[in-house]
């Protein structure tokens, strides 16, 4: 059996749905760390004291976020786990995040053309970052990351890098913007001599604290390079009343903008309590089932800080197959 095919089938089951197949690493679109997961990746904008926030915004970085070291632990079933830690420092004067994600994508058993077992193998992929403002212009800021990208299959071996160039403004008595451009980059090394696109994403967040109200909104437009995220589902069939015949259900507009749309709200009672919530359109439509009823892209998740450490939790209802959950620990150095 070919190694390849079969990591390939398990991919959709661990971070991408039927859309989100296009390119090579897309873990990269995603931060594991748990409040990022429970506002559903809309904390772009997060002015939290965590500094793991910053992993995907090195702007965020701030005297209350560095040197805070923070570990991160999810699991999806079938033997896929997640794993992250990131740290923000400073040195020369200047503010740096460095992060490392891993993705395991359990064993799998290698067999020949004749279905004989050859063995057990491993799937997996990691990720190093470093992240840092650059300059500001008038009322913008600019900031970078870099990564250095792995992916092991086997024995197939893939090496890449990718940079974030991001674009972040404060207002005063206004909703804060940033604009995002996620994974350019390349690969410097193949699995079997054909060059793959990197994960790619174009993206605007809003948001902003409610002035007299302890609720923190963001709304976030990905993938604007992408206009159309649809794909052809076998299941969404119609059937001609007068021929019999079969087609495939054409997705509505609104449906394929809605899936570039995905928000989240935060609820802040105290400084030592946050709530979270957020929503995916697009986990939602692809996750769904024509003959059962699901909560695919819902997330969920509650933060307690103390004065040397806090703690977060975020659960993310997926499928009807099961949901993911993952926790964070953060530790103030």
């Amino acid at each position: 059996m070919n190694y390849r095919i079969l990591i390939a089938f398990s991919f959709p089951l661990s971070l991408v749905a039927q859309s989100g197949g296009s390119s090579l690493f897309s873990f990269l679109d995603r931060s594991i760390f748990a409040g990022s997961s429970a506002l559903a990746n809309t904390a772009y904008l997060n002015p939290a004291a965590e500094g793991a926030y910053a992993l995907q915004n090195p702007l965020l970085l701030n005297d209350s976020t560095l040197y805070n070291l923070e570990i991160s632990y999810g699991s999806l079933g079938e033997g896929i786990q997640l794993a992250q830690s990131s740290f923000g420092y400073k040195a020369f004067g200047h503010a740096f995040m460095l992060g490392v994600q891993n993705i395991s994508y359990g064993e799998f058993n290698a067999t020949d053309t004749w279905g004989n077992s050859l063995g057990i193998f491993t799937a997996g992929d990691l990720s190093m970052s470093v992240g840092t403002s650059l300059f500001g212009y008038q009322e913008w800021e600019f900031g970078t990351n870099f990564k250095l990208v792995s992916g092991t299959y086997e024995s197939y071996q893939s090496w890449a890098i990718a940079s974030d160039f991001v674009a972040m403004r404060r207002y005063q008595n206004s909703p804060d913007i940033v604009i995002i451009a996620k994974n350019i980059g390349m690969q410097l090394t193949t699995f079997a001599d054909q060059r793959e696109p990197m994960p790619l994403n174009l993206l605007v967040a809003i948001g902003d604290k409610l002035k007299y109200a302890p609720f923190r909104w963001t709304f976030v437009i990905d993938q604007i390079q992408r206009p159309n995220l649809g794909y052809d589902d076998p299941n969404n069939i119609m059937i001609d009343p007068i021929t019999g015949e079969e087609n495939l259900n054409p997705q509505s507009y609104l449906n394929l903008v809605l899936r570039h749309l995905s928000g989240s709200i935060e609820f802040i009672p105290t400084h030592r309590m946050h709530l979270m919530m957020g929503y995916s359109f697009r986990r939602q439509y692809e996750m769904a089932l024509p003959t059962r009823r699901t909560s695919g892209g819902f997330t969920l998740g509650a933060g307690v800080y103390l004065d040397k450490f806090n703690l977060i939790y975020a659960n993310e209802l997926r499928s009807v197959a099961g949901r993911m959950n993952t926790l964070s620990l953060g530790i103030q150095l």
